[in-house]
Protein backbone atom coordinates (compact mmCIF):
# COMPACT_ATOMS: atom_id res chain seq x y z
CA UNK A 1 0.00 0.00 0.00
CA UNK A 2 1.43 3.37 -0.99
CA UNK A 3 1.83 6.00 1.68
CA UNK A 4 -0.79 8.74 1.60
CA UNK A 5 0.09 12.10 0.12
CA UNK A 6 -0.50 14.96 2.53
CA UNK A 7 -0.70 18.52 1.29
CA UNK A 8 -1.35 21.75 3.20
CA UNK A 9 -0.78 25.41 2.48
CA UNK A 10 2.70 26.50 3.48
CA UNK A 11 2.43 28.40 6.76
CA UNK A 12 4.71 31.18 5.47
CA UNK A 13 2.72 31.56 2.20
CA UNK A 14 5.89 31.28 0.14
CA UNK A 15 5.45 31.75 -3.60
CA UNK A 16 5.74 28.68 -5.81
CA UNK A 17 8.43 29.56 -8.37
CA UNK A 18 6.82 27.50 -11.15
CA UNK A 19 3.17 28.52 -10.81
CA UNK A 20 3.43 31.89 -9.05
CA UNK A 21 0.77 30.67 -6.63
CA UNK A 22 1.09 29.96 -2.91
CA UNK A 23 3.33 26.95 -2.28
CA UNK A 24 2.24 23.82 -0.46
CA UNK A 25 3.79 21.81 2.32
CA UNK A 26 3.60 18.09 1.54
CA UNK A 27 4.17 14.73 3.22
CA UNK A 28 5.60 14.61 6.72
CA UNK A 29 6.50 18.31 6.64
CA UNK A 30 2.77 19.02 6.29
CA UNK A 31 2.07 17.07 9.48
CA UNK A 32 4.97 18.70 11.36
CA UNK A 33 3.67 22.13 10.33
CA UNK A 34 0.20 21.21 11.59
CA UNK A 35 1.53 19.94 14.94
CA UNK A 36 3.51 23.15 15.47
CA UNK A 37 0.48 25.21 14.56
CA UNK A 38 -1.74 23.39 17.08
CA UNK A 39 0.79 23.42 19.94
CA UNK A 40 1.96 27.03 19.50
CA UNK A 41 -1.45 28.61 18.95
CA UNK A 42 -2.83 30.11 22.14
CA UNK A 43 -6.09 28.50 23.19
CA UNK A 44 -8.97 30.81 22.28
CA UNK A 45 -6.90 32.76 19.74
CA UNK A 46 -8.65 31.26 16.70
CA UNK A 47 -11.89 33.05 15.83
CA UNK A 48 -14.95 30.81 16.15
CA UNK A 49 -12.89 27.94 17.64
CA UNK A 50 -12.12 28.56 21.29
CA UNK A 51 -10.84 24.99 21.76
CA UNK A 52 -8.09 25.14 19.12
CA UNK A 53 -4.55 25.34 20.53
CA UNK A 54 -2.95 24.95 23.94
CA UNK A 55 -2.00 27.07 26.93
CA UNK A 56 1.74 26.70 26.27
CA UNK A 57 2.25 30.45 25.86
CA UNK A 58 0.63 31.03 29.26
CA UNK A 59 3.55 29.31 31.01
CA UNK A 60 6.44 30.68 28.96
CA UNK A 61 7.30 33.40 31.46
CA UNK A 62 6.03 31.68 34.59
CA UNK A 63 7.64 29.09 36.79
CA UNK A 64 5.17 26.24 36.39
CA UNK A 65 4.81 23.49 38.96
CA UNK A 66 5.20 19.82 38.07
CA UNK A 67 1.40 19.54 38.22
CA UNK A 68 0.96 22.40 35.72
CA UNK A 69 3.46 20.78 33.34
CA UNK A 70 1.59 17.48 33.65
CA UNK A 71 -1.67 19.25 32.79
CA UNK A 72 0.00 20.95 29.82
CA UNK A 73 1.35 17.59 28.56
CA UNK A 74 -2.16 16.16 28.78
CA UNK A 75 -3.63 19.23 27.06
CA UNK A 76 -1.14 19.01 24.17
CA UNK A 77 -1.87 15.32 23.70
CA UNK A 78 -5.64 15.89 23.78
CA UNK A 79 -5.38 18.79 21.31
CA UNK A 80 -3.31 16.73 18.87
CA UNK A 81 -5.59 13.70 19.23
CA UNK A 82 -8.67 15.76 18.42
CA UNK A 83 -7.27 18.27 15.90
CA UNK A 84 -4.73 16.22 13.89
CA UNK A 85 -6.38 12.99 12.68
CA UNK A 86 -3.37 11.99 10.56
CA UNK A 87 -1.36 10.97 13.65
CA UNK A 88 -1.64 8.90 16.81
CA UNK A 89 0.30 10.47 19.68
CA UNK A 90 2.35 8.00 21.74
CA UNK A 91 3.86 10.45 24.24
CA UNK A 92 4.42 14.12 25.05
CA UNK A 93 7.30 15.22 27.26
CA UNK A 94 8.13 18.77 28.31
CA UNK A 95 11.67 19.68 29.34
CA UNK A 96 11.42 22.92 31.24
CA UNK A 97 14.95 24.30 31.88
CA UNK A 98 14.45 25.43 35.47
CA UNK A 99 13.00 22.07 36.48
CA UNK A 100 15.62 20.07 34.60
CA UNK A 101 18.58 22.19 35.76
CA UNK A 102 20.04 22.50 32.27
CA UNK A 103 22.25 25.24 30.87
CA UNK A 104 19.71 26.05 28.13
CA UNK A 105 16.82 28.43 28.63
CA UNK A 106 14.81 26.77 25.84
CA UNK A 107 11.63 24.84 26.60
CA UNK A 108 11.69 21.57 24.67
CA UNK A 109 8.57 19.61 23.86
CA UNK A 110 9.17 16.06 22.62
CA UNK A 111 6.20 14.61 20.77
CA UNK A 112 6.35 10.97 19.70
CA UNK A 113 3.74 9.84 17.20
CA UNK A 114 2.95 7.42 14.41
CA UNK A 115 1.03 8.13 11.22
CA UNK A 116 -2.60 6.99 11.23
CA UNK A 117 -2.58 4.72 8.20
CA UNK A 118 -5.09 2.06 9.21
CA UNK A 119 -3.46 -1.33 9.61
CA UNK A 120 -0.14 -0.30 8.06
CA UNK A 121 2.67 -0.30 10.63
CA UNK A 122 4.55 2.96 10.55
CA UNK A 123 7.71 3.92 12.34
CA UNK A 124 7.43 6.20 15.34
CA UNK A 125 8.34 9.81 14.59
CA UNK A 126 9.73 12.27 17.11
CA UNK A 127 9.18 16.00 16.83
CA UNK A 128 11.18 18.21 19.18
CA UNK A 129 9.82 21.74 19.44
CA UNK A 130 12.31 24.18 20.92
CA UNK A 131 10.10 27.05 21.95
CA UNK A 132 12.70 29.86 22.10
CA UNK A 133 13.87 28.99 18.56
CA UNK A 134 10.41 29.35 17.04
Amino acid sequence: MASPKYRDLNIFFNKNQETGDVSFSTGNSSIVQSIKNIVLTKKGERPFNQYFGTRLTDILFDSPTYAELALLRSEIRTALDSLEPRIKVNSVDILYPIMESTESSDIKINIKYVLNQGSVNTQEQTLILTVNEL
